[in-house]
């Protein structure tokens, strides 16, 4: 179909009202990331009570897969390069956020924020791309569309998790194949994000009572060492730069001592590092260079090691994806598709180094994730929803 013809039909068809309802079911519904990460129930129950019978009332066949993936694949009349859209049906526990699953419908004023907005955890960030998808894959099964080529719309049980183990359960085990990929996203075209590795540094020394320290080794006093090793590599452990994504970086996230008694010397103490990662970095050369800078500490014993990893993604703005994005935006939202980078990691590097073109894009706000104040414009679901939808029909 005609670009034109392309936009009258989906204008006509994917209503304001069908967005505003999809999302707020979804943020009513909790799934939080806790302890039990993909394997969470909440997660598992979002995608099966509500996101599959969604889907199979607007006539289409979506598959659970033995990790709680949800999968549904429409088949294309033609050879036109085959389509991916990833959403996440995980988002960031509720913390101190008050009514974190009402999805109450608020004036987003107060907030800068223009008309109806949806209030609730996860609504900015994976939600709202989320009901976007949903509503695009719906409107197709709904109408039947004929599809230039394959489309898949996979829902993976991440979200918060920071590893690809999800989604290469996906590829692996669910068989999904695309040439282009579009995840879950900001509105306007992220092209290349920083990937990160967590490196595990555990010191070990010698449990005693407390009352008697000198007949231990202190392994809290080991971590500090460390630290004090490691420091001059914080923030930036290496100078080189990426035009977009600056420098690198490395923090520490995490530190637990053990064994969790009273009044004893700690024989361990665990420290996470993220290290940040820029397109084309490896990231063993990041785990040897903590270990050179570590060194040995005598008399406790050090060990580093690399813990879960995300890859880095680039992909250039003269790629097919990105050019059909870019229409797509200009065809259903008139105005010119803007085009940003992130520092954060996701899985977008991980569908590239899959063969993929793979970029982000959707309706989620940097602004609001994870904050008291966690809602999203009804309007900037619709337009993403559109877009999706003239991807779909139009390769």
């Amino acid at each position: 179909m005609e670009a034109g013809t392309v936009k009258k039909l989906i204008e006509k068809n994917l209503q304001y009202e069908e967005v505003k309802r999809l999302l707020v079911k979804l943020v009513q519904t909790p799934s939080p990331q806790t302890d039990m990460l993909e394997a969470e129930p909440q997660v598992l129950a979002l995608i099966r009570n509500v996101i599959k019978p969604e889907l199979e009332r607007s006539g289409l066949h979506p598959v659970i897969d033995d990790k709680g993936n949800l999968v549904v694949t429409l088949k294309g009349r033609g050879n036109a390069s085959r389509l991916m859209l990833v959403g996440y049906a995980m988002n960031a526990a509720p913390s101190t956020m008050k009514e974190p699953y009402s999805g109450k419908v608020i004036d987003g004023g107060d907030f800068g924020l223009a008309g109806e907005c949806v209030w609730g955890r996860g609504a900015c960030e994976q939600k709202g791309s989320l009901a976007a998808m949903m509503a695009a894959v719906m409107f197709i099964g709904q109408n039947q569309v004929e599809i230039p080529a394959d489309l898949s719309f996979v829902v993976s049980t991440a979200g918060e998790t920071g590893r690809h183990d999800s989604l290469a359960h996906v590829l692996t085990h669910d068989n999904v194949k695309a040439d282009w990929a579009i995840i879950d996203g900001p509105p306007e075209i992220q092209l290349g994000n920083k990937g990160r590795v967590d490196i595990l540094v555990s010191v070990r020394g010698q449990q005693a009572h407390s009352s008697r320290p000198w007949d231990g080794i202190n392994a809290i006093e080991g971590a500090v060492k460390v630290l004090e090793r490691i420091k001059p590599l914080m923030p930036y452990p290496a100078e080189h730069t990426h035009p977009e994504l600056g420098k690198v970086s490395l923090t520490p996230t995490a530190i637990e001592s053990f064994p969790k008694a009273t009044h004893t010397i700690q024989s361990e103490c665990r420290i996470v590092f993220d290290r940040r990662l820029l397109p084309g970095d490896d990231p063993n050369q990041a785990l040897e260079q903590l270990k050179q800078r570590i060194g040995t500490l005598d008399p406790f014993v050090v060990t580093v090691e690399r813990r879960d990893f995300m890859y880095p993604s680039e992909v250039s703005k003269d790629a097919d994806a990105v050019l059909a994005l870019t229409q797509a935006v200009q065809v259903m939202l008139g105005r010119e598709a803007k085009y940003s980078y992130s520092t954060a990691a996701n899985d977008t590097g991980f569908l590239n180094v899959k063969g993929m073109q793979a970029i982000n894009y959707g309706a989620r706000d940097i602004r609001f994730q994870h904050t008291d104040h966690d809602m999203v414009p009804v309007q900037n679901v619709l337009e993403a929803a559109k877009v999706f939808a003239f991807m779909a029909l139009h390769r």
